[in-house]
């Protein structure tokens, strides 16, 4: 019984020794999407609330468009949104592939 504890520590060091070199690839690429995930929050943020002052100068122009306005601010919205909610969701994603590869 000892011998097969034995047998099977060495197997799951062997296991954990193995999955290490994943763990610190992902972990890299948890910073590179957060890196990227950062510049393209920034330009998409630029562009969506130049979308929004665009929507909101609307209301000050003769004749006065609600539906523009309210399209106006509900893309500028989802355009300045959108890459922190494909960053976050990358991010937690890899995460938990992490955690399972880390609990093995």
């Amino acid at each position: 019984m000892t011998i097969l504890k034995g047998i099977g520590f060495i197997i799951h060091l062997i296991i954990k020794i193995a999955l290490l070199p994943v763990q610190i690839i992902l972990s890299v690429l948890v910073y590179v999407i957060d890196f990227a995930g950062g510049i393209f929050d920034k330009i998409f943020g630029l562009v969506g609330g130049f979308i929004i002052i665009g929507a909101i100068r609307g209301l000050f122009c003769h004749p006065i468009d609600w539906k523009l306005f309210a399209e106006g601010m509900i893309g500028g919205s989802l355009i300045g949104a959108f890459p922190r909610l494909v960053c976050l969701f990358g991010e937690s994603a890899l995460v938990g592939i992490i955690d399972i590869l880390a609990n093995i």
